[in-house]
């Protein structure tokens, strides 16, 4: 979920020293393409196809090196990756569309957040992530 994902964005910020604005859009970036696609737009079947992929790392990371810089690429990588690992407890299609995978039909966002309400343990680690997130936040030296 989003929580979790800020979370380790931060994370990353403070303990990687990466620059909180690259790392933060690179690790919200593959739910972001992915579930506008799926349910906003409704063109892809799963909320995790085509950004959560290393094609999508390679491109979208060599977008932001020549758009933005060397230095934006690597955080951008980082929060990138980040995510993709924290997905890891369920399917990601990491090699797609080079590999050919099963993508089950998406949910919706209301069922999402249902799902998501009912799992306390889910709760429990996307607001940990968070907290710990904001608390490394709060403790970055200047």
């Amino acid at each position: 979920m989003l929580i979790g994902h800020v979370g380790m964005a931060l994370l990353q910020h403070r303990f990687l020293d990466a620059e909180l604005v690259p790392v933060m859009a690179g690790g919200l970036f593959p739910d972001a393409l992915d579930k506008t696609l799926c349910q906003v737009l409704q063109v892809t079947r799963s909320g995790r196809m085509w950004g959560h992929t290393v094609l999508g790392i390679v491109v979208s990371t060599m977008l932001v090196g020549v758009l933005v810089g060397r230095r934006a690429a690597r955080d951008w990588l980082l929060g990138y990756l980040g995510h993709l690992l924290a997905d890891s407890e369920g399917p990601v299609p990491w090699w797609y569309p080079f590999k050919t995978y099963t993508f089950e039909q998406s949910l919706s966002f209301v069922e999402i957040f249902h799902h998501f309400a009912e799992n306390q343990t889910d709760i429990i680690l996307e607001f940990t992530l968070l907290a710990l997130g904001l608390l490394a936040l709060a403790t970055e030296r200047s």
